[in-house]
């Protein structure tokens, strides 16, 4: 009966009676390949990149010493092969383990499979860097994966460079590059480049230097520095109650906005500018001035005033009063006395009073259809400075 041998080593198992005298010789090439299998470690230089469809071959040869077996592969070469590199492990049902590292130059990757080539059942490995492959020995099917799809790790130390999908917990010390899918929780000194899509808490202060936000709360947070600079927003929305301790709206509008509590306080405005139409349903003016203002629609109406009190000098270019008093004020010319109208006219019988003042004698200053009155008589101009006058009859 001849020998068999292992499906995953190619170890020599020597049947009953065979190999008289050279079974010693088989034996110790068997704990070579053993050797070379637990600890072995070999560097192959690649002349050729080959293809998928003829590969360059890593056997576990039977019986004998063979590339595919060792521990620990490194693939480099002489210089650029012009493409990625294929290799193929065989035979394509022995199960391995085994550490890669690829020192390919021209940035070539390394194209591992085991079986007929198929893209989804290969394994990449990029230039520069080293994995722990296992091959399945799953025949023509067979597959080459990571060995640390899903690494669990006490503590990392070294620079971690591409995706993390999961949960970090504890402190990161140095540059993290690369997006988080998943939470953050602890400290990160150092640099976060990349989308972090989870949630980032922090204990005592974080520094931010560029972060886009585009979903989510910032809770109790300064924006700015030690004082919070203004805030430029394009949109600010918000339903219940909002508070804003100081807000300088530069430009834009607040479109059905109180500004207040539910029924908004009286406001006070320093300056209000405005281009086009600004329409405002109440307002209470306390102070300062309205410039240049038609009040009411294109056309002013007429205003109606409870009270008008100025200090001053107040002009009214026209005024309607059908009613009220007009108290404590001079009307007429510069310095008009209490109660002196320049000019009071009316219809029908035509009646003229000029002044109240009592002409000197009969020829004082007058123009015709002057009055003047005092205790005793009445006086009439009757024409140019010229005067008459009637006795008072006492009343009975």
């Amino acid at each position: 009966m001849p020998s068999t041998y292992t499906t995953n080593l190619g170890i020599e198992k020597i049947a009953t009676g065979e190999q008289s005298g050279t079974w010693g010789g088989t034996t110790n090439t068997n704990f070579d390949l053993i050797d070379s299998a637990i600890d072995g470690v070999i560097s192959i230089n690649v002349s050729s990149a080959g293809s998928s469809g003829s590969p360059n071959s890593l056997p576990i040869t039977d019986g004998a010493v063979s590339n595919g077996r060792n521990k620990f592969i490194e693939f480099s070469d002489g210089g650029d092969l012009g493409a990625n590199a294929y290799f193929q492990l065989t035979p394509n049902n022995a199960e391995k383990v085994v550490h890669i590292r690829n020192s390919l130059s021209g940035s070539r990757s390394l194209i591992l499979f085991q079986g007929t080539y198929n893209a989804s059942n290969d394994f990449e490995v990029p230039a520069g860097k080293d994995v722990v492959l296992k091959f399945d020995g799953g025949g023509a099917s067979a597959t080459v994966t990571q060995v640390f799809a899903d690494l669990l790790a006490t503590n990392v130390t070294a620079p971690l460079t591409g995706n993390v999908t999961g949960n970090v917990t504890g402190n990161v010390t140095g540059a993290l590059t690369g997006n988080v899918a998943g939470n953050v929780t602890g400290n990160v000194t150092g640099n976060l480049t990349g989308n972090v899509t989870g949630n980032i808490t922090s204990s005592g202060a974080s520094s931010f230097t560029n972060a886009t936000i585009t979903g989510g709360s910032v809770n109790g947070t300064q924006v700015g520095t030690s004082t919070p600079a203004a805030g430029a927003f394009t949109t600010l929305s918000t339903t219940g109650t909002a508070t804003l301790p100081t807000v300088d709206i530069a430009a834009g509008e607040i479109d059905g906005t109180n500004i207040g509590a539910n029924t908004p306080g009286t406001g006070a405005f320093s300056s209000l500018s405005t281009t086009g139409t600004a329409t405002f349903p109440t307002v209470d003016i306390n102070g300062g001035a309205i410039d240049n203002a038609v009040i009411g629609a294109n056309t002013a109406v007429a205003g109606t005033f409870t009270d008008l009190t100025a200090t001053g000098t107040t002009t009214v270019t026209t005024a309607d009063i059908n009613g009220g008093a007009i108290d404590g004020t001079n009307i007429g010319a510069s310095t008009p006395g209490t109660g002196v109208f320049s000019a009071l006219t009316t219809t029908g019988d035509s009646l003229i009073i000029q002044t109240t003042q009592t002409p000197a004698s009969a020829s004082a200053t007058g123009t015709a259809g002057e009055i003047a009155w005092d205790a005793d008589y009445i006086y009439v101009c009757v024409a140019s400075n010229t005067w008459k006058r009637v006795a008072i009859d006492t009343w009975s």
